[in-house]
């Protein structure tokens, strides 16, 4: 830029804040519209302006070659919209922006001597006032609600730092623009603005890391918010198969049911991840494709989300943030965070895909990677010790242990140590999915009980259950490898306190356990259409058959708790008043047997054993019965005392029609 277009520039009085990029438009740039001859002019384009509704943009230009007589354009997604040019003079022209323009990036053009001609890009970001850029900013905008009252105290970041608005809703970020977006931590008493059910709280940034940019945000007030529930969501694994989309509506017609039934109370929900299936996309159901179907089908709640490592981009190269990009791009960032009520939530990617090579195998690995461990100690400063705080992540800190139900291992090089220890303080649940499984650990629960502060872990069974497996094969019977009916977990606050539940998609609230009669159990007799393989047979029959061979299970119950924790407790009475020991045992749910392993290991003739088969979890219980038809009355009672209640007539017959929910 010329010293004299510099002091131009500086001189102009404009009524927006703008940095400028010099463009030079020569004949064969671009390609022109229509009739006419032009020749090479100069112009200096802002690249950020905050303008009001109906104002005007006024650029710099050399030797007055755009007039009045002239036409801008502004042009986004095809869609051109004219605009008068008001002034002009050998240094400037000014051209109105019509009302119906929204904030958003342009390419600007102009009609001249008959011709169109571009010049360049613009972001224009409609405000209610001009905002002064704080010092030093290169991200700055304004926290107010939908009345333009501004919002103090609130927390925002870029990924790496935090700030807070000012009295006047103002913030400003030194940002290097390295993660590509700016979120507001949604504070409590407020609710962000939404687009369908996903929240409006962060934007990315589009201008080079040296331009100030203005990045506002809008929430609405709310009331009565230290009562509410989240409904957390696992596993989604949406891939256009196996009638995946068809069993997703009806999940959530079941929420919308469930959210009906409880009109009177704030409702939210949080997924955990694996949203769609990266090694489908191909078929045509991407991200932008779950957005659709979650908007379409589920109204008037807000739903934020969480990044799985089937939701990373298998196209990238060495890159967690092009990795993540499509996530950022359609539905949320990898890392944020927000309020509700008295709990603060925190939501961390740790599926690191920097090992990514652009080819279809995705070698991730389970990892808390850089700067989020940082960056979370930053956003933590800013809550109260007293807080409660809910990490979300997809990949589970803690592992089953499968020799003590009262223990659980930490993952070793994940960065879990790091994460747990960026908590410290603060009572502190870790909610996640991944495992398309269930467990909960306690701060009374090894290793947790060595924390110096609480530390708890919920892992939420998957949506699609076995990737909605059992639902396609067996309609009415659609569980996780562990017997756990596909659902969501209810977690209901007050307060600082929470309590969680569980509720299986199509089930009512109080159903939380199903007992088998084991006299009733057996798989020997499985007659297989298309599996052959000898090998595959065998370690069928090791699995599956054997347990219950011999008479080894004779008048024996087997009872799966699915929200079972070890504050639960579980007591076994025949009708006749006796008292019956209910033993935890690791095993293999029947129904999973029944309703997935079978149909989906003859569904071809297998050479190999498959991944996918039903699985050993620790929340049953096995109870010897001294005959085959005395009936039982079985109560579970979970941490919070709630019951639950069943009369088991015996015998009662096994086959997936006898448990399909109806």
């Amino acid at each position: 830029m010329t010293q004299k277009f510099s002091n131009i520039l500086k001189a102009l009085l404009l009524t927006v804040l703008f940095t400028a990029l010099t463009v030079s438009c020569k004949d064969d740039n671009p390609t022109p519209v229509g009739n006419g001859s032009q020749s090479g002019f100069t112009i200096i384009i802002p690249e950020n302006i905050d303008l009001i509704s109906g104002g005007t943009i006024t650029i710099s230009q050399e030797g007055g070659s755009i007039t009045t007589s002239e036409k801008i354009y502004l042009e986004t997604n095809g869609k051109f919209t004219p605009c008068n040019i008001t002034d002009a003079s050998d240094e400037h022209f000014t051209f109105a922006v019509p009302n119906n323009i929204e904030s958003g990036t342009y390419t600007l053009h102009v009609t001249k001597n008959g011709k169109r001609t571009l010049l360049g890009q613009i972001k224009i970001t409609i405000v209610a006032h001009q905002i002064p850029i704080p010092e030093g900013a290169t991200v700055y905008g304004i926290i107010e609600t939908e009345d333009g009252e501004p919002v103090a105290n609130v927390v925002v970041s870029d990924g790496e730092n935090c700030t807070v608005t000012n009295s006047d809703g103002i913030y400003g970020i030194a940002s290097e623009k390295n993660q590509g977006y700016v979120f507001l931590s949604v504070p409590s008493g407020y609710e962000p603005l939404t687009e369908g059910v996903f929240p409006k709280m962060y934007q990315k940034t589009v201008l080079s890391k040296g331009i100030p940019e203005n990045i506002s945000f809008k929430l609405k007030k709310t009331v009565g918010q230290d009562n509410f529930k989240i409904l957390y969501m696992g596993d989604k694994h949406l891939a256009n198969r196996s009638q995946d989309i068809l069993q997703y509506k009806k999940f959530l017609a079941d929420v919308t049911a469930y959210k009906g039934n409880h009109s009177s109370e704030k409702i939210y929900a949080i997924t955990l991840g694996d949203l769609t299936w990266d090694q489908y996309w191909k078929n045509g159901y991407e991200l932008p494709n779950y957005v659709k179907t979650i908007n379409e089908n589920l109204k008037d709640m807000i739903v934020y989300n969480v990044i799985g490592n089937h939701d990373h981009d298998p196209k990238s190269i060495g890159s967690n943030k092009s990795a993540t990009n499509p996530m950022l791009t359609h539905v949320a960032p990898a890392w944020y965070s927000f309020n509700i009520g008295k709990a603060h939530f925190v939501v961390i990617d740790n599926i690191d895909c920097i090992a990514y090579d652009g080819v279809q195998d995705r070698p991730y690995s389970q990892n808390v990677y850089e700067p989020q461990i940082e960056w979370l100690k930053k956003d933590l400063s800013y809550i109260d010790k007293s807080t409660p705080v809910y990490v979300m992540t997809h990949g589970s800190l803690f592992s089953y242990n499968t020799s003590n139900p009262k223990a659980y291992n930490l993952r070793a090089n994940t960065g879990s140590d790091k994460l747990i220890e960026a908590c410290t303080g603060y009572e502190v649940h870790f909610v996640n999915g991944h495992l398309h499984q269930q467990h909960t650990m306690l701060p009374t629960d090894s290793p947790a009980n060595g924390y110096s502060h609480p530390v708890y872990e919920h892992n939420i069974p998957a949506v699609c259950a076995d990737w909605w497996y059992s639902g396609y094969y067996t309609p009415g019977c659609h569980i996780t490898t562990d017997g756990v009916p596909a659902g969501y977990a209810i977690f209901e606050f007050s307060g600082k306190n929470m309590k969680w539940g569980y509720k299986g998609t199509g089930m009512d609230e109080k159903v939380q356990f199903r007992a088998y009669d084991l006299n009733n159990v057996d798989f020997s007799n499985v007659t297989w259409k298309n599996l052959k393989d000898s090998k595959v047979i065998a370690e069928f029959n090791k699995r599956y058959v054997t347990p219950y061979a011999d008479g080894k299970r004779k008048n024996q119950v087997l009872i799966n708790v699915w929200n079972w924790n070890n504050d639960c407790t579980i007591e076994v009475k025949t009708v006749n008043g006796e008292t019956l020991a209910a033993k935890q045992v690791r095993e293999y749910d029947p129904l999973s047997i029944a309703a997935l392993s079978v149909p989906y290991w003859d569904r071809d003739a297998l050479t190999s054993i498959p991944g996918t088969g039903t699985t050993l979890r620790y929340h049953f219980f096995q109870v010897q019965c001294n005959d085959a038809d005395t009936d039982l009355e079985i109560t579970v009672t979970d941490k919070f005392g709630n019951t639950y209640k069943e009369k088991m007539e015996r015998p009662r017959p096994f086959s997936t029609e006898e448990y399909k929910i109806k």
